[in-house]
């Protein structure tokens, strides 16, 4: 069986949160604006029936435009796809921005800009330094210019074009707090607390291969579904009931995994799969999605995957021919 009903379970919420971002908060779905700890109902919203199968578009849109821009969520939205995938890091003076990597060194110019610097980590530079850097020359001449951009500015260009969000962490425990910068940030835009309905795409999902990080943010954003990356031992899939997916690689799973998954009540979406065999295997596998770096892709196989007749909630758009671009190595 594709999908589960809905699940409601009762956590233990606990959120310390500043004035400014109470006040931000005091409309958002299933957040505690005070501060205390108390007991509420929350909506785990585990696969609806109607949820589409989706293709979430990698690091904004991987295989046509730089990695985590905003030309690459520009890219993902013009080839389709409906959810982008970023990864969110720290400066030396606590800003958000997007970058995979803890070196600037595989995708900006930093090395150029800054010869003298030991450091090429995204923890020791501030956001002002991070802006005089060149992030999109690396993948092709024509992304020259292209800045690192921060978590705001790459929330209001999503909004702007439609786009739901899996928000990753990446390493968490190397930017203590950061859980609660990414809170205060989305509380500015209550807009990504909301939930779409059930036959379309979630809108926000935040999730970490860090757990506790991402129980610590689960805690701070009750509402907001969040997903396990990695494999999760079958024995231990009990002590996750908080969590809405578990995304694995998708070389790690099986079917009677994926079947697992969904008995315990968890979605998942294994990255990252750029072949279409391994679209195609996920799909049979009974994935409820899948992350690739070729949203437009993607697309293709889950129409073929759903048939002549489609399916309500599955992607409309025209399918695209893929580019001849050169190739990003996959990197967790």
């Amino acid at each position: 069986m594709h999908r589960i009903g809905i699940v409601v379970g009762v956590v233990s919420l606990a959120l310390a949160v500043s004035a400014p971002i109470a006040a931000s908060a005091a409309h958002a779905p299933g957040l505690d604006p005070l501060g205390t700890t108390t007991e509420k109902p929350v909506i785990v919203q585990h696969a609806d029936p109607q949820r589409p199968i989706i293709a979430v578009s990698h690091r904004g849109a991987a295989g046509h435009a730089p990695e985590n821009t905003l030309a690459g969520l520009d890219a993902a939205r013009r080839f389709g796809a409906q959810t982008v995938e970023i990864d969110v890091r720290q400066t030396r003076d606590g800003e958000l921005v997007l970058l995979h990597d803890v070196t600037l060194t595989r995708t900006t110019d930093v090395e150029e800009v800054f010869p003298d610097r030991e450091s090429h980590q995204v923890a020791d530079y501030t956001l002002a330094e991070v802006r005089r850097l060149d992030a999109g020359s690396w993948f092709s001449p024509e992304f020259a210019g292209e800045p690192v951009p921060t978590l705001g500015e790459a929330l209001d260009r999503m909004e702007e074009l439609d786009l739901n969000l899996f928000l990753e962490i990446k390493e968490p425990d190397r930017y203590p707090g950061i859980e609660k910068e990414i809170t205060a940030e989305l509380f500015t835009r209550p807009i990504w607390l909301e939930h779409n309905p059930p036959w379309e795409p979630r809108r926000l999902v935040v999730q970490s291969f860090d757990w506790e990080a991402t129980r610590s943010s689960k805690r701070m954003l009750p509402s907001v579904p969040h997903a396990l990356l990695g494999r999760v031992p079958e024995n231990r899939l009990a002590d996750f009931t908080w969590a809405h997916m578990v995304n694995p690689n998708h070389t790690t799973v099986n079917a009677d995994y994926v079947e697992l998954l969904h008995e315990h009540g968890f979605e998942t979406m294994p990255y990252t799969v750029n072949s279409r065999a391994g679209m195609d295997a996920v799909l049979r596998m009974g994935a409820d999605g899948f992350i690739t770096d070729y949203p437009d892709a993607g697309q293709r196989a889950i129409r073929d995957f759903l048939g002549d007749e489609g399916r309500d909630g599955a992607p409309d758009q025209a399918a695209t021919p893929l580019l001849p671009v050169p190739l990003v190595p996959v990197l967790h």
